[in-house]
């Protein structure tokens, strides 16, 4: 319990809040603007994560590795949509689904590669030595002891910003508004000449992109990386995030962030006679119960409109 009510353990939670948030925040790109269901996100996510890791571990630049892992979260986009995007939203979920659990599959078999069930030692290559070097500095220049978490910890934080300002400026641009135009109505947005399927692509590779960028950070965090940490279930926790924020709202994905991400990681607060996996459940289940409520009292999330509710459709 001490463990728990220090402050490196809540420096540690609100590390993966911000991690949540930008993978939520690729998630609002394609599903809260472009109306993509996509149930396979988490793909996006294990694709940065473990091409950072794989680059990293074998002596690639960090300033070359990073910027290569993003754009694989984009490739990995631009050819899942290529032959699916064309299919009918319910069918486009399945494959996105059945595309996630394939590469996290992969990742589980390639054993030479990926390191398989034992998983990707030190996947996060020379960030401990960089962290290292900041706490020194920090040290030697200020006099500060710091911990050796809140380098990443404001890291993540200062990332979530940036990306989420660029998300907000992009999403109100004319190109967010034609996202939001096929959303609606992509039948009527063909008919006046916009190119549905490239702007659907776009979405999609943009939302990879911001997806993989959290598996780099994520990749920082966990130090070694397992196919595991990829189950489906992160992309339904990103969707619970989504809803309970609001569709269409960055404000609302990091808000909601908050609220999910303590919800989870708090809940080993509750000294509950119960067994450690029935306390796992529980934090979905009080997950469930606060999105009931908000679905009931406010549809459209916390910071969400009510314009951008689809649940008719």
């Amino acid at each position: 319990m001490d463990a728990v009510l220090s402050l490196p353990f809540w420096w540690l939670v609100l590390t993966f809040t911000g991690i949540n948030a930008i993978f939520v925040m690729g998630l609002n790109v394609q599903a809260g603007e472009a109306g993509l269901l996509n149930f396979g996100h988490v793909a996006f996510m294990a694709a940065g994560g473990y091409s950072a890791g794989l680059m990293l571990t074998h002596g690639v630049h960090i300033g070359i590795a990073v910027p290569l892992a993003i754009l694989s979260g984009a490739a990995l986009g631009i050819a899942l949509g290529i032959p699916t995007l064309r299919l009918r939203a319910d069918y486009f979920a399945i494959t996105t689904i059945a595309a996630g659990e394939i590469l996290r599959l992969i990742l589980l078999n390639e054993s030479e590669t990926t390191g398989g069930p034992q998983g990707l030692i030190s996947a996060s290559g020379p960030w401990k030595d960089f962290n290292r070097d900041v706490l020194d500095w920090l040290f030697t220049t200020f006099d500060w002891e710091v911990d050796r978490r809140v380098p990443l910890l404001v890291l993540v934080w200062l990332v979530a910003l940036v990306v989420g300002l660029f998300l907000w400026y992009v999403t109100r641009s004319p190109w967010g508004r034609v996202l939001r135009a096929v959303r609606e109505d992509e039948d009527a947005a063909a008919a006046v000449g916009k190119p549905v399927f490239s702007y659907k692509l776009q979405a999609l590779a943009v939302g990879g992109a911001v997806a993989a960028l959290a598996g780099v950070l994520f990749t920082f965090a966990q130090t070694t990386l397992y196919p595991e940490n990829f189950l489906p279930i992160v992309t339904f926790t990103g969707f619970a995030i989504l809803i309970l924020g609001g569709l269409g709202s960055i404000l609302g994905v990091v808000a909601a962030s908050v609220v999910v991400t303590f919800l989870v990681d708090g809940s080993v607060l509750i000294d509950l006679p119960i067994d450690p996996e029935q306390v796992a459940a529980l934090r979905f289940v009080l997950i469930g119960l606060v999105i009931m409520l908000i679905m009931a009292f406010r549809p459209q999330g916390i910071f969400g409109k009510k314009e951008e509710l689809h649940l008719g459709e």
